[in-house]
């Protein structure tokens, strides 16, 4: 018997979420229809499929040294076809996203799911304080609360 441990940082977990957030973004669903779908490598012919292999990146970060995951998956609607590039970080929480970029077929026009790279930079450059972090937030335009 093998128990099977699947972490935040899996490609397919990775794909799964970001196709969650995808499937719920007014603009994608506007722009590629409400019926979305994501698979990984396109080989063409009847081999596409939710289980081909996701193309991925495992690396550390070398500027916060947090180990990061990238992944890059083809979505497709009614209404057109796509790529979808999601990473996620090591330090952030389960579900959460450094981004999900969602680059259009047709056109190469990348509709931005989420962008969470200015405020990791943020963090980085304010030493991980809180009143560093809440500066930075005010800054960036993140609604850091005012007292």
């Amino acid at each position: 018997f093998m128990l099977c441990f699947i972490s935040k940082m899996s490609p397919n977990v990775v794909f799964n979420k970001a196709l969650d957030l995808i499937r719920d973004h007014p603009d994608i669903k506007r722009r590629f229809g409400n019926t979305i779908k994501g698979y990984g490598r396109d080989h063409g012919g009847s081999r596409e499929g939710r289980r081909n292999f996701i193309e991925h990146t495992e690396y550390k970060d070398k500027d916060d040294g947090s180990n990061r995951t990238r992944v890059r998956f083809n979505l497709e609607g009614p209404q057109g076809k796509a790529f979808v590039f999601a990473e996620v970080s090591s330090q952030m929480k389960s579900g959460e996203f450094v981004y999900v970029l969602v680059q259009d077929k047709a056109n190469g026009r990348v509709i931005t799911v989420v962008d969470n790279r200015s405020r990791l930079t943020a963090a980085r450059l304010s030493g991980g304080s809180k009143e560093g972090s809440q500066a930075f937030d005010a800054l960036l335009g993140g609604g850091a609360k005012r007292s």
